[in-house]
């Protein structure tokens, strides 16, 4: 939220969509991020947090700027914070995991 405060002067109903939208995505790739083997349950989890996400938004309409959701620059804002919140950790994450890897990761490859 502090991110788009700084980086976007946008109104506060388009900051809280940009905001809404990012989160969702970095907790997503999150999950992701930590799974070893995709599975069907983890794409039905995936579609109905979509779903979820895009009914949050019908049924909120007041809290949600509908028609700036469309555009190309909302995602490009997403895009921005999902990069600077997730991508890090994640680097970090995978250069330790090649640097210094588990036992069990040793045992395995």
């Amino acid at each position: 939220m502090i991110t788009s405060v700084i980086f976007f002067s946008d109104s506060f109903a388009n900051i809280v969509t940009i905001t809404f939208s990012a989160l969702i995505c970095i907790e997503l790739l999150n999950v992701f991020s930590e799974i070893n083997k995709i599975n069907a349950k983890m794409i039905f989890v995936l579609v109905t947090a979509g779903v979820v996400y895009f009914l949050s938004i019908i049924l909120f309409k007041n809290y949600f700027d509908v028609s700036y959701i469309i555009s190309l620059s909302f995602l490009l804002k997403i895009l921005i914070i999902v990069g600077i919140a997730w991508l890090p950790l994640f680097l970090v994450e995978r250069i330790i995991d090649k640097c210094d890897p588990s036992e069990h990761k040793k045992i395995h490859d």
